[in-house]
């Protein structure tokens, strides 16, 4: 990575965490330490050339970092093109928090239609929010990408930052040194729940 703060041996970083699990919060701290880094990109070429199957996105030719969708959904997809690459899995355990924070989201991101859809249909399988098919999805995701990176566990690191988890983990795994900044709690709600 070529900035002066983090290993230089590490070719991109990706958050695979689902949307709403501290997405948005992992974006500004990776950010914060010299990794310039898009969350949730969803520009006309990005739509385009997933909506083809294509994941040498040419928007990853200008960020050394991408957070939320499209990064959860075709994360295998992310680390073949892109060997000694890093990935950070947000997690949010309670998952009536997350379900209500999601349902909100999505309803909100009715704008990105038709990406929108195209996402549910990749990462959730549906359209519409169901807390069932969510929750679901939920637990298959953290799963799946736990099992995809047994064999290489210094490539992953799973982060609670909504459980408060942030540089104490995070910086040791980029091999990097911490800020003198607090960690960045973005979106977050009136009950301290964030994005």
């Amino acid at each position: 990575m070529k900035n002066s703060t983090t290993n230089s041996s590490i070719n991109k970083v990706f958050g695979i965490g689902l949307s709403k699990t501290g997405t948005t919060s992992l974006s500004v701290a990776l950010t914060l330490l010299g990794i310039r880094t898009i969350d949730f990109p969803h520009d006309s070429e990005t739509q385009n050339y997933l909506m083809q199957g294509k994941y040498n996105l040419p928007i990853l030719d200008h960020y050394q970092a991408m957070t939320d969708t499209p990064a959860a959904g075709f994360y295998p997809h992310f680390d073949r093109l892109y060997p000694s690459s890093k990935f950070i899995l947000t997690i949010r355990p309670d998952k009536e928090d997350w379900l209500q924070s999601v349902r909100k989201h999505w309803h909100r991101a009715a704008l990105y239609i038709p990406y929108l859809q195209f996402i549910g249909a990749s990462i959730y399988g549906c359209y519409a929010f169901s807390p069932e098919r969510f929750a679901y999805v939920y637990d298959r995701h953290v799963q799946h990408v736990c099992e995809y990176f047994r064999e290489r566990p210094q490539d992953l690191l799973v982060l609670n930052i909504c459980g408060g988890e942030g540089w104490e983990k995070l910086c040791p795994f980029l091999d990097c040194e911490v800020p003198s900044v607090p960690f960045p709690w973005e979106n977050a709600a009136p009950v301290s729940v964030l994005s």
